[in-house]
């Protein structure tokens, strides 16, 4: 996969806040799946995240919960174009939870423009900001 767009400045207008606004339509309205294919996998993790306050593994609700509620925080989107399907267009992003938790990486996808296809969500290769 490679950068479609980079992550916006200091002071930059949202360059995904369409986008964002959707997928955050789309995920409080119960529009989202994380359903595997051969075309389209998914690495999804989300028991080995731990809930920012309980500390308990997340639930898959919970999962989709702290999705939305980073995109409303407008954490930094970048575009991608995928390895698989070739060409397409995704969205990813890398938080913490809570400060002391570990970093992890979120992939999203727009499916026909009414449903959010979570293809990462797993704890971040790479543990920093």
């Amino acid at each position: 996969m490679r950068a479609a767009q980079d992550r916006p400045s200091a002071g930059e207008a949202d360059k995904h806040s369409e986008i964002r606004r959707q997928f955050i339509t789309l995920i409080r309205t119960g529009r989202r799946t994380r359903a595997y294919t051969a075309k389209r996998p998914t690495d999804v993790r989300f028991r080995q995240v731990l809930h920012p306050e309980s500390r308990s593994p997340l639930t898959e609700s919970g999962m989709w919960r702290e999705i939305a509620r980073l995109l409303e925080s407008e954490i930094p989107l970048t575009a991608i174009v995928l390895d698989q399907p070739p060409g397409e267009n995704a969205w990813v992003f890398c938080a913490r939870l809570a400060p002391d938790l570990p970093l992890i990486y979120v992939k999203l996808q727009m499916r026909g423009g009414s449903t959010v296809l979570l293809r990462s969500f797993h704890a971040s290769e790479h543990d920093h900001d």
